[in-house]
């Protein structure tokens, strides 16, 4: 099946460039220069893969801005940042935002492309582990492992696919003490991650479950290790 990314740069030579090297990849590009193009754009059709650079025009965050909206739409649509902006904040940013990866320019095509295509590797070996049973139902927790679609006590959560990682997580590991940072750090699929990133997951985690259920107490701290799924 031919994969469709979507490129948004607003540099028209980097943006063809960028075009070039993965549609030499056989891949099908869709290219924008804008916010706004892109957006109008995304409305109609969702791609497999997002590269967005950060500053677009005039407009300093457009591209965590469109990595919200991709999200809100599918929250698994992995996003790779590619931008000239290298601090480490911007950095912390798209990557807790749910992205997949942020590079900084300038970054050869053949890395890009190749980076794109580890990308759709993972996913079809997820696909690939897809259970017949879809299905899965924890206690007051349901998930659909196809879909990557998570609801408790019969209300759906909206999950970045970081967070959804992240539970996931939680949730296969049967060592009695729980699950590592460095085992969560690995299923963000993020390369390095910190534990302080981590924990803003749980946060985040956990105020979405809180949100349908004041008392929502599932996901435990273990002091200096990670964090564990304690409900039935």
């Amino acid at each position: 099946m031919e994969r469709t990314i979507a490129i948004v740069e607003d540099d028209q030579d980097q943006r063809q460039n960028c075009t070039d090297a993965l549609i030499r990849r056989g891949y099908q590009v869709l290219a924008y220069g804008s916010r706004a193009e892109a957006q109008a754009a995304f409305e109609q059709q969702l791609p497999d893969l997002a590269i967005l650079d950060i500053m677009l025009g005039e407009e300093q965050d457009a591209g965590f801005e469109l990595c919200r909206y991709l999200l809100a739409r599918q929250s698994g649509l992995p996003i790779i940042f590619l931008t000239s902006r290298n601090d480490d904040i911007d950095r912390i940013s798209g990557l807790r935002l749910g992205a997949w990866d942020y590079q900084t320019k300038p970054v050869s095509l053949e890395f890009l492309a190749e980076r794109a295509s580890s990308v759709f590797r993972i996913l079809n070996i997820n696909q690939e582990k897809t259970p017949v049973a879809n299905i899965r139902q924890i206690g007051d927790l349901t998930l659909d492992t196809e879909r990557m679609q998570v609801a408790w006590q019969g209300q759906s959560l909206v999950l970045t696919f970081t967070e959804y990682s992240v539970l996931q997580e939680l949730l296969n590991k049967k060592d009695a003490r729980g699950v590592s940072y460095d085992e969560l750090a690995d299923a963000t699929r993020q390369g390095v991650v910190q534990n302080n990133t981590i924990n803003t997951h749980i946060l985040h985690l956990r105020n979405k479950f809180r949100d349908i259920d004041k008392d929502f107490d599932c996901i435990k701290s273990v002091y200096g290790f990670g964090y564990r799924w304690v409900c039935a």
